[in-house]
Parts: C-alpha cells; sequence; structure tokens
C-alpha cells in the first residue's frame, strides 16, 4: 500500500514559504532601499524564470543555486533564508501565472 503525499508536501512548503515571506521580504526591504530592493526582486525573478526554462523540476538544487550565483554575480550578499523565502514567492507566482497554483487566500480579522 502506497500513500501519495505529494498534496500534503506541496501544502506545507506553500504554507512555509507564505510564513517566510510574510516575515523574511519585510527585512529584506529594510536592509535595502526602494530602488535596491526593486533591482533585487527583479534579479530573482529574472533568475526562478531562467531556471524554470533551463533545469527540469528533479533539478530543484540546481534551479536554487542558479539564482544564488544570479545574485552573488551581481554582488548581493543575502541571509540564505531571506533568499529561499524570496525565491519561493516568486516560484509561487510563476506557478499562479501558469495555471499550475490556486492564489493564496488571506485571512481577514474581522474589525467591529
Amino acid at each position: 500500500m502506497t500513500i501519495d503525499l505529494t498534496a500534503i508536501i506541496q501544502a506545507v512548503i506553500a504554507l512555509v514559504a507564505a510564513v517566510l515571506t510574510g516575515f523574511v521580504i519585510p527585512w529584506i526591504k529594510s536592509k535595502l532601499d526602494d530602488r535596491q530592493y526593486e533591482m533585487f526582486a527583479l534579479l530573482v525573478r529574472t533568475g526562478v524564470y531562467a531556471a524554470e526554462q533551463l533545469f527540469t523540476s528533479e533539478q530543484w538544487k540546481e534551479k536554487k543555486a542558479y539564482v544564488v550565483d544570479l545574485l552573488k554575480e551581481n554582488g548581493y550578499t543575502v541571509d540564505a533564508t531571506a533568499v529561499d523565502a524570496l525565491i519561493e514567492a516568486t516560484v509561487r507566482e510563476l506557478r499562479i501565472e501558469q495555471g499550475q497554483a490556486a492564489p493564496q487566500v488571506e485571512m481577514v480579522e474581522a474589525h467591529e
């Protein structure tokens, strides 16, 4: 008997990416001015899109290394956790654009 845990693993990854993104991206923004952050985020996005074209889905380590190397080549040295969060958020955006993932629903607290 085999149990397919793919959906559960994908949900956990999405949850971790969402939590990290909620805390790490503001931290990155606090370290960079607006223009630097825009350039950094654009470089990550470009790297993620290029890695998606260059590597197979099984080569996720190579994809991540490609983006990290691209950042290093352009003079960025950022905490690995911060880069991971931004990469995961960008991959999620790409998946949503491609129709491979549903947009995240945010919980909003009701105020009376």
